[in-house]
């Protein structure tokens, strides 16, 4: 049952994000650089066509451009006046032709208070800021921050697929991801307060690696008869080792979300959280999925074993492709 819809899921991935982890937000910075000036930057990413990246804008009734607003461009910066102080202003990213799933990270420097960072949907066009953070919106926020990162992150779901093949039955399964779930919420934390510091490329590399060395686990599980190995028989060991690495992976993004200094811990535990809900979210439609195809599709039932190798050298092909990719950019 948990095998049969692997490839539909698989291919599904690796067609929207073949990349792994390149879905990079339109970034926009807000610094109160006095108590009426604002200064506006924003870095998008170039994934766009000429002419189709967004205006950035600052709105509120008492703020107009202290210069001329710059034409829309991959990089850019304006200077706002305002005449009044301690405002509740919007960001607006107008896209002249349509978002195409950019998600938007926007942050706050104000010059008393402590620096906002809202993390938010394609769907969302306006961002307000100015208003102080309440434990509430902070925990939306992370929340779904979280849930959105393990959902677009190709890589960490591959390798979920990986740990879903070799655990076999839905106890072990249960088991195996409740480890993996354990150990990368030591290392994202331990990493996000700046206790313990990893390369970044050199974390996205050996977590290319982890995916491969599970692909290449499961396709001599079935290429050899009777072949068993560590990783078969202690499934919650590999996947808890495994897990350390993959939190160093969630906390690089973590880290460029940042943290509100006054409710640093509440915000890492809403991400931990999001992650969390996002990967259980994964299970349940590969569960759904194969249900449904083996209710409605005979030959995928019978098939199970020949439709799980072809998953698998996919994942292993792509998984080989980021691990050559990082190792480059690593050197």
């Amino acid at each position: 049952m948990i095998r049969a819809a692997l490839a539909f899921l698989c291919l599904f991935v690796f067609m929207s994000q073949i990349t792994a982890d390149e879905a990079r937000p339109v970034y926009v910075e807000i610094d109160q650089v006095s108590p009426l000036k604002y200064s506006v930057r924003w870095k998008i990413p170039p994934v766009m066509a000429e002419g189709e990246e967004p205006r950035i804008s600052l709105e509120h009734a008492s703020c107009n451009l202290a210069m001329d607003q710059p034409s829309a461009g991959l990089l850019g910066r304006a200077l706002y006046e305002c005449s009044e102080t301690d405002l509740k202003f919007d960001i607006r990213l107008i896209y002249p032709v349509g978002n195409p799933a950019l998600t938007s990270l926007v942050v706050f420097k104000g010059l008393f208070s402590d620096p906002q960072q809202i993390f938010s949907g394609p769907e969302v066009t306006t961002i307000t800021l100015g208003a102080l953070d309440e434990p509430l919106d902070v925990s939306k926020q992370y929340l779904f921050a979280g849930i959105e990162h393990i959902l677009v992150g190709s890589d960490h779901l591959l390798f979920i697929v990986c740990l879903i093949v070799i655990a076999r039955s839905f106890k072990r399964l249960v088991l195996t991801v409740t480890g993996f779930t354990a150990a990368h919420s030591i290392t994202l934390s331990l990493a996000t307060l700046n206790i313990v510091q990893v390369r970044t490329e050199l974390v996205e590399l050996l977590i290319a690696l982890s995916i491969l060395l599970l692909a290449v686990e499961i396709i001599k599980h079935y290429r050899i008869k009777d072949h068993t190995s560590f990783t078969w028989r202690y499934p919650i060991t590999v996947s808890s080792v495994f897990g350390l690495l993959h939190g160093f992976g969630f906390a690089v993004v973590l880290q460029e979300l940042g943290l509100p200094q006054s409710m640093k811990i509440h915000a890492l535990l809403f991400f931990n959280i999001g992650v969390e809900i996002g990967q259980l979210l994964f299970i349940a439609a590969v569960m759904a999925v194969s249900l449904l195809a083996i209710k409605l599709i005979p030959a995928v039932g019978k098939s199970q074993a020949m439709i799980t190798q072809l998953s698998i050298y996919v994942i292993g092909s792509c998984s080989a492709y980021w691990l050559f990719e990082r190792t480059i950019l690593l050197l």
